[in-house]
């Protein structure tokens, strides 16, 4: 048997998707012997080194995903097909996707008219046509898209990610008198809520020893927004795009790793923070419930100033920083690519028979 993998998402995903994708052929490459990674002719394929892999056609984008791929199938086969990056051919019968969120139906604008329109069109008449089998990254997700598009959520079956990507760093012994460090994570997009990090960052006081480091690719408009709310710049540190060890190093120094987000399918950060050793505080959504349960401490992603009282008591008490580092590392062992990797051999396995 063989086991394809639809390779778009190196060339059209980004993000936690991506990382999804990535992890997951990863994982399955080196738990069995009969995948292959099908992947458009302009792919970089760096990040899947070790994995077999095939190009497939000239095209890119929609045209190679709908026609060049699923042409290529049924000219070996017709294999099983994994889609893991929310979208899939939407006339090819033996596949399986992943559909993490439903964020192009609530945030049209992040993304754009072409991709929106394949996207309803792959959901509706693809992913969700009786024999095609759908996965789903969260009950949160679950939930929505049966809601979203009618049908019954045991459709729908859920899988966690893994949070165990990141290497650990060794551990640094803390210097007692400096400023308490919050790291965030700093993209654009209306969902990530990036500036209710900066809101609660200026109703502190002036004097209050608490900055804030910003990863990843940096939204432009945040430095001048901090600027706009009159944030000392000696509280902000911007490092933007950062390597795996990178952000490690940034999980394991960290305070408190904040979360701010008003919407995520799963939402892979604040758990591998967590991994580290670093506590979450994380927005009042149902997603983030599920995932850090009793092992956060929570905020309405509309309040600033509830934000900024828990970036306060962060920063009062070592004894709430040891307490929520402890509780972050226990939650983060129920999320690993293993038994990630296991879960999708099963349906697999399910799918094959």
């Amino acid at each position: 048997m063989t086991i394809a993998i639809n390779g778009r998402f190196l060339i059209d995903s980004f993000g936690g998707v991506r990382r999804f994708a990535t992890e997951l052929t990863h994982h399955l490459s080196r738990s069995r012997d009969d995948v292959v990674l099908l992947v458009p002719a302009s792919a970089d394929t760096s990040s899947v080194e070790g994995v077999r892999t095939e190009t497939v056609g000239r095209l890119a984008g929609p045209a190679w995903e709908q026609a060049e791929l699923p042409r290529w199938l049924r000219r070996h086969g017709s294999p099983l097909l994994l889609n893991f990056a929310n979208i899939a051919p939407m006339l090819y019968r033996r596949q399986i996707t992943v559909l993490h969120d439903i964020a192009p139906a609530i945030r049209p604008q992040d993304f754009t008219l072409p991709f929106r329109l394949q996207w309803q069109l792959a959901v509706r008449y693809g992913m969700l046509r009786p024999g095609q089998r759908l996965v789903t990254v969260s009950h949160a997700s679950q939930r929505e898209i049966a809601e979203r598009f009618g049908v019954d959520a045991s459709r729908i079956e859920v899988v966690y990610e893994g949070a165990d990507s990141l290497p650990v760093p060794p551990q640094k012994a803390s210097d007692a008198g400096s400023p308490t460090r919050l790291v965030a994570f700093g993209r654009h997009g209306a969902a990530k809520n990036t500036r209710a990090v900066l809101d609660a960052l200026a109703l502190l006081p002036s004097d209050a020893a608490v900055e804030v480091e910003f990863v990843g690719k940096l939204d432009p408009e945040l430095e001048p927004y901090a600027a706009q709310r009159g944030i000392d710049p000696r509280r902000l540190v911007w490092s933007g795009p950062v390597s795996d060890e990178e952000l490690a190093e940034a999980f394991a120094r960290a305070d408190a790793f904040v979360w701010p987000s008003l919407h995520e399918g799963f939402g892979l950060p604040p758990l591998e923070a967590q991994r580290l050793g670093a506590p979450v505080l994380a927005s009042d959504i149902p997603i983030n419930r599920e995932i850090l349960g009793d092992s956060a401490r929570y905020f309405s992603p509309t309040r600033p100033d509830a934000l900024a009282t828990l970036m306060a008591e962060i920063a009062a008490s070592s004894a709430l920083r040891a307490e929520l580092s402890r509780a972050s590392r226990e939650n983060a062992e129920r999320f690993t690519w293993d038994a990630t990797t296991a879960a999708w051999n099963g349906i697999i396995a399910a799918q094959a028979r």
